[in-house]
């Protein structure tokens, strides 16, 4: 009876140490799921960029252009313009002098740009719709620099995501010197998948640049981020409705899980 009683005791105590080890265990998970947090994994970007060919000649010069996956530069009318001047950033309230209108639908070409060149400064952008004010690169070439391509300057507006939570995302962009974004109404929008399109899905949500300043951040808040979806957002240059094809930058990246 005694070695009996012995061995039930001994069971018993077997289970409680087991139970409490299993409890000990699932603590431990439960800690472990609560310090899980989401991680940015970034997949793609793209830009907007601009280069000129050869050299300038009397009645202009050769571009060649690079623009998002999808645009229609012919059909979204894309315009190259050219100024006269002696600085390296757009004289955005002067008059441009050269205007043309980009000839093809492939989102990366090249070809002639109009103007009558002279031995004087001159930067050349490229507009993702039919206006100055949505130049977004562009090639700045000084005085007497014109056959010296390694005196050239470029600058485009770029945009990349820094934070994201469950339910927002923080961007930063950087755009064109002496540029207005707000005055301009451009706005950055969302979409659940690998790329931005040029037109039917709608964003997940958008948001509207509220400063001046060329350089910034923008959040867009209320939004539902989930592990293992991958989305993308969209830099535009003009007001919706009409500037759903002014698409300047892309950022794209997945949410995974990190402890």
């Amino acid at each position: 009876m005694k070695k009996l009683k012995m061995v039930m005791i001994m069971f018993c105590l077997v289970g409680l140490i087991m139970g409490l080890s299993m409890r000990a265990a699932q603590a431990e998970n439960k800690a472990k799921m609560s310090k899980t947090k989401l991680m940015l994994v970034a997949t793609d970007s793209s830009t907007v960029t601009l280069t000129i060919q050869g050299v300038p000649f009397a009645t202009g010069a050769i571009a060649n252009y690079i623009t998002p996956p999808g645009n229609e530069p012919k059909s979204f009318a894309n315009h190259i313009y050219v100024w006269q001047t002696t600085a390296n950033q757009v004289p955005w309230a002067k008059t441009p002098a050269g205007n043309t209108a980009v000839n093809t639908d492939s989102s990366t070409s090249t070809q002639k740009v109009g103007f009558d060149f002279e031995q004087k400064g001159y930067i050349m952008g490229y507009a993702v719709a039919p206006t100055p004010q949505a130049v977004c690169a562009t090639v700045f070439m000084p005085a007497n620099k014109q056959t010296d391509p390694t005196a050239w300057e470029y600058s485009k507006l770029t945009m990349e995501v820094v934070y994201h939570g469950t339910n927002l995302v923080q961007v930063k962009y950087g755009g064109l010197a002496g540029y207005t974004p707000q005055t301009n109404k451009n706005w950055i929008g969302i979409w659940n998948g690998g790329t931005v399109p040029y037109s039917g899905q709608d964003p997940i949500k958008t948001v509207t640049i509220s400063s001046d300043t060329p350089n910034g951040y923008a959040i867009i808040e209320d939004i539902k981020l989930l592990i293992g979806n991958t989305y993308s957002l969209g830099y535009f240059m003009v007001d919706l409705p009409s500037g759903r094809t002014s698409l300047a930058a892309t950022a794209s990246f997945s949410v995974g899980a990190s402890r």
